[in-house]
């Protein structure tokens, strides 16, 4: 029987060998233009326990690449800084300048692919599942796009904003999505005061969460000394998503809140290059993770593939219908509102985390569960492609 500190020593041990094949998997997408996001969900896959990961655990007779509750905890804590890193490079006036804009974005780019999904679905499935497979298409993984913008720069570019304002946006627009889903799951009726009280109580807390952040956190900054402003960075953020844990939102709303109210600071310039730090080593783990949830098999049963494809078909025509026109508003070039659209392609932690919900909870099966991942892993692996492909065809030449 295997001890907790041995599980720790073997996590260590996997978490070091999957970021090893991960950075190598950088070197290889590098070479050939492709994001390097691409290399770690692939790693994830094949070294999985449903795939040669798990041959090597049965080989060697010790569970090393398993996903337990410390490897999920290191994805957790990598999807936070990749958040955190977005708000930082972002700042508050940044949201400011694509507040209406990047909110009208994040709504239409949320609700449209929901309600594709959910109209489509429902000729396979039932409501239920159907509105759970529409919410779990419906937030972009700030993750993932933020992940490409930090490899190539690019936060200046007004399309930039828009996207990362967008992307947070929409997790907020998501959740209230979910919450309303669930309210009808759980009453089996239709409540709309309850609906609209739930509404009101994320966005207030969100916007509450922000100002406040906003005004009193480069204050504190200011007053740290600089040998001590990284840590004080760190303890900021984990009080923001402890908060928000407390009060049942997601962390990734904190997560981008602090760094969005740190980047007010004076000091922000030296928690930016320590957090590039800190995201050079754990940025990826989250990647690999998706990838080790997912196994092959997946990708070979006929009916779960071409729902998973329908899935993200739906899933990207309707968050390309809801961002480009607000994107060309903004841009006034076609080009970068394509790019800002296709930016926001990529699916990832808030739609697995619906997911998730839904299968803990019984509204969907394992089959169902399946297309939601692939939905996710498609989506990224298309959108991230395509990002990349025309940020460097299109803007990094000109």
């Amino acid at each position: 029987m295997t001890s907790s500190n041995d599980i720790v020593y073997l996590t260590l041990l996997e978490l070091f060998t999957l970021l090893t094949f991960a950075q190598l998997g950088r070197l290889i997408t590098q070479r050939f233009y492709l994001p390097i996001i691409i290399a770690e969900i692939i790693v994830g896959i094949i070294l999985s326990p449903y795939a040669i990961g798990g041959y090597i655990d049965n080989l060697i007779g010790l569970p090393i690449f398993e996903v337990n509750s410390y490897l999920i905890l290191f994805a957790d804590f990598s999807v936070v800084l990749l958040i955190f890193a977005a708000g930082l490079s972002h700042g508050f006036k940044g949201l400011k300048e694509s507040g209406l804009p990047g909110f009208i974005a994040a709504t239409a780019g949320a609700v449209i692919p929901t309600y594709l999904v959910y109209a489509t679905f429902t000729l396979i499935y039932n409501t239920t599942v159907s509105a759970i497979m529409g919410a779990a298409s419906a937030a972009t993984s700030l993750a993932a796009t933020t992940s490409i913008i930090e490899e190539y720069k690019l936060y200046k570019h007004d399309f930039t904003r828009l996207v990362i304002s967008a992307a947070a946006l929409d997790d907020v627009v998501s959740l209230i999505i979910l919450s309303v889903i669930l309210e009808l799951v759980t009453l089996k009726t239709i409540s709309f005061g309850r609906i609209l009280v739930s509404v009101i109580e994320t966005v207030l807390a969100w916007l509450i969460m922000l100002f406040s952040a906003v005004f009193v956190i480069p204050r504190v900054i200011s007053r740290i000394e600089d040998d001590l402003i990284n840590n004080v960075s760190l303890v900021i953020l984990f009080i923001l998503v402890l908060i928000m844990l407390l009060l049942g939102f997601s962390p990734v709303i904190a997560a981008f809140i602090a760094g969005v109210a740190i980047a007010e600071s004076v000091k922000s310039e030296k928690i930016v290059q320590f957090t590039s730090t800190l995201l050079s080593i754990f940025g990826p783990v989250f990647f690999i993770y998706v990838g080790m949830e997912t196994p092959y098999t997946t990708f070979l049963n006929p009916y779960n593939l071409s729902l998973g494809l329908l899935l993200s078909f739906l899933g990207i025509l309707g968050k390309i219908a809801g961002i480009f026109p607000v994107a060309f508003f903004i841009t006034k070039s076609v080009r970068r509102s394509i790019i800002a659209s296709i930016g926001m392609i990529p699916r990832g932690e808030v739609g697995l985390v619906v997911a998730t919900l839904g299968l803990t909870s019984g509204i969907i099966d394992t089959n169902q569960y399946s297309q939601i991942i692939i939905m996710a892993i498609v989506t990224t692996i298309i959108g991230g492609f395509l990002f990349s492909y025309l940020v460097r065809k299109w803007i990094l030449t000109t």
